[in-house]
């Protein structure tokens, strides 16, 4: 009886484990770039990199890093991934040459 009820307990927990999956970072560094891009007009200079995760809604903060070439100038964009792998801009620095 002991072991039905751990068993039991163990796959509720393991279900409800999947159902809060989140955005692998390959894929969330992938989604924001392609956001950025579009953004600001410019092309990736270096890979983006998952600053970090946020606890509560497990959101990914990705930076992108631009080129844009008609203002010869360089971007860091920031983006939050949600766990379908949405982007969703937040900010952006100033260009620097």
């Amino acid at each position: 009886m002991y072991l039905a009820k751990t068993l039991c307990t163990l796959i509720l927990i393991l279900s409800a484990a999947q159902a809060y999956a989140e955005c692998p970072d390959w894929d969330a560094r992938a989604a924001a770039d392609k956001a950025a891009e579009k953004y600001v007009s410019g092309k990736i200079f270096k890979r983006g990199m998952v600053l970090k995760k946020h606890l509560p809604s497990k959101r990914k903060e990705v930076a992108s890093y631009i080129y844009v070439k008609a203002d010869d100038l360089y971007y860091t964009v920031y983006a939050l991934i949600n766990s379908k792998c949405n982007a969703q801009i937040i900010k952006r620095t100033n260009g620097k040459h």
